[in-house]
């Protein structure tokens, strides 16, 4: 939510939308796509940006950043999972699951 804002968080969630790469790059969800021969050596490069910073100035900020949410999540963590048990120990989820499951088995098999 905090990097593609409420509405598309929204709707990626419901729909189930998985973003391709370039759409991916564009909304901000990643930062680089780079072809798959050159994965491994743009990891290195980044990094090793990355690491010449400071740890203890790095990690200050991304947890000045990242507070606000990551409070709301704890406050909110009962209730989440009271909520997450109700929908999943429902019937028709339970049913949806085991159609599911049947499904990815004979894929194996």
């Amino acid at each position: 939510m905090n990097t593609i804002g409420h509405r598309a968080s929204e709707l990626a969630l419901q729909l189930g939308i998985l973003f391709p790469p370039a759409e991916a790059l564009q909304v901000g969800m990643v930062d680089k796509v780079v072809p798959e021969d050159q994965v491994q050596s743009t990891a290195l490069s980044v990094m090793a940006q990355w690491l010449s910073i400071p740890d203890h100035a790095r990690q200050l900020t991304k947890n000045m950043m990242r507070k606000p949410t990551a409070d709301r999540l704890v406050k909110h963590r009962d209730s989440d999972i009271q909520n997450f048990v109700s929908f999943i120990s429902r019937d028709s989820i339970q049913k949806s699951l085991q159609v599911y499951l049947g499904k990815l088995r004979q894929k194996k098999g």
